[in-house]
């Protein structure tokens, strides 16, 4: 009787023995220390401050260029002096540019570089340059500019592309941990459910009540859960491993997540509607970011086209300016006011870089509409894939909670049946052997359901509220 109420209360203690620590690691954890301390976040992030860099390299191409120069003429038959100043900035309106200078020459001049003399106070001079056909609409200034302007958005989809890589990786990891855990947990308690039997069997060998080879077939059963466990032990090793490269400390270090750490229970799963892929469809197309780089660097290479076709406009530039000199010099006939007018022409006959170039930007901008139109189809048949996934997860993880029950059902009856002589020790290892192999199973369906429902959730874009 003594024997009997111990084998029972032995198998009892290892069926309700609670997979539970005091301190949990939750998946929240693990994506905010993805959030403070993955160096690829941080170096996507650091792709932000690139662009904004590049940003202000396209302003600086309007920043306004002060030039001054200084000349002189000594030790020979004509001496002199020569300063000239002048202030350039160019507009974005229209391609424009407006300059204004000062320049004063003093001393004697040979007469073919009499216009470098000026009256006693020196020479005022504005003007403006406007161009009539190339760089009026559109010109290598404003296009650097715009360029420069879409790569802060690409950055920004390169950011949010880069964290729905790694939440997904870090919750695959997590889950794949939380399993580990869970079936190393299963390992332990089968052991301790074997070890606690071989003395039970020991003791009842001992007394006439067992065959002896109950107990050469018990140690069979330890050292195979013994294996078992050299092996969960080394699959949770492994787990927590890979879950260091997203887990880190406060220093941004990986850290290995303890077996203390794991939580008390899978969450329950949730059956998702069969019928709303279209609508997640839709939501995904308006929130993968992969799907907005590809619309930033097509927009950029219709900047390349804008440019190419202004290229191979002539370039007629009107100019005019006016001076001003100030003060005596009877050397000087010019002024005192004038006012200077010209057109310049300039056209390459050929033309054959800048139709290359549109040529190249057009077949371009052929490429990225076939690739956007891949990536929607590659987009709706991921969300379909995912949401079917985790459909097929959930009705696997309810099916396998059944069958533990009915396995428990069977297991509790085979030993009742060996505890009043009618079973065998060899039909109970078998029943228990096959209630462990489906907590194993139950614990990767989980496992897969939580990494089905993150790949949903990556595929429609809604991981990134994560």
């Amino acid at each position: 009787m003594t024997f009997r109420l111990l084998f029972v209360l032995a198998a009892i203690w290892v069926l309700a023995a609670d997979w539970a620590n005091a301190a949990t690691l939750e998946v929240a954890e693990v994506l905010e220390s993805v959030r403070r301390h993955h160096p690829l976040l941080l170096a996507a992030m650091n792709d932000r401050e690139i662009a904004e860099a590049e940003v202000l390299t396209a302003q600086g191409r309007f920043d306004t260029t002060i030039r001054s120069r200084f000349d002189s003429d000594s030790f020979g038959f004509y001496t002199n002096r020569r300063v000239d100043t002048w202030v350039e900035q160019p507009l974005a309106t229209q391609g424009m540019s407006v300059y204004g200078g000062y320049r004063m020459g003093e001393g004697s001049f040979a007469p073919y570089d009499g216009k470098l003399d000026t009256r006693s106070f020196g020479e005022w001079r504005s003007g403006v340059k406007l161009p009539l056909l190339r760089d009026r609409q559109f010109d290598s200034r404003r296009g650097e500019l715009a360029r420069a302007e879409i790569g802060r958005s690409l950055a920004r989809y390169s950011v949010e592309q880069q964290r729905l890589i790694l939440v997904q990786g870090a919750i695959s990891r997590y889950w794949n941990w939380v399993a580990a855990g869970r079936r190393l947990t299963v390992a332990r308690e089968a052991l301790q459910v074997a070890e606690a039997r071989q003395k039970l069997l020991e003791e009842g060998v001992k007394e006439g009540q067992l065959p002896a080879i109950d107990g050469v077939d018990n140690r069979r059963a330890i050292l195979q859960r013994q294996s078992g466990l050299i092996d969960a032990e080394r699959t949770f090793q492994q787990a927590a491993i890979e879950l260091s490269l997203f887990l880190r400390d406060a220093a941004g270090q990986p850290r290995n997540a303890r077996a203390e750490e794991l939580p008390a229970r899978f969450p329950e799963t949730e059956a998702l509607p069969g019928d709303r892929w279209e609508m997640d469809v839709a939501e995904a197309l308006t929130r993968r970011p992969e799907l907005f780089r590809l619309r930033a660097q097509a927009e950029q290479n219709f900047i390349d086209l804008r440019l190419a076709r202004n290229a191979a406009k002539p370039a007629i530039d009107v100019m005019a300016s006016v001076t001003s000199d100030r003060g005596s010099n009877p050397a000087v006939r010019r002024g005192p006011e004038e006012v200077k007018a010209g057109v310049a022409f300039e056209f390459p006959f050929q033309n054959r870089s800048a139709r290359g170039k549109e040529d190249a930007a057009i077949a371009k901008q052929r490429q990225f509409e076939q690739r956007e139109a891949f990536l929607r189809d590659q987009i709706t048949t991921e969300v379909r894939d995912a949401l079917s996934a985790a459909q097929a997860a959930h009705q696997r993880v309810r099916v396998l909670g059944e069958e533990i029950v009915v396995n428990r059902e069977l297991e509790e009856a085979e030993r009742a049946r060996f505890q009043i002589g009618e079973g065998t020790l060899f039909q109970l290892n078998l029943r228990e052997q096959s209630t462990l192999d489906a907590l194993n199973r139950e614990a990767v369906a989980h496992a897969e359901y939580q990494r089905s429902r993150a790949g949903y959730d990556y595929a429609t874009g809604r991981l990134l509220d994560r």
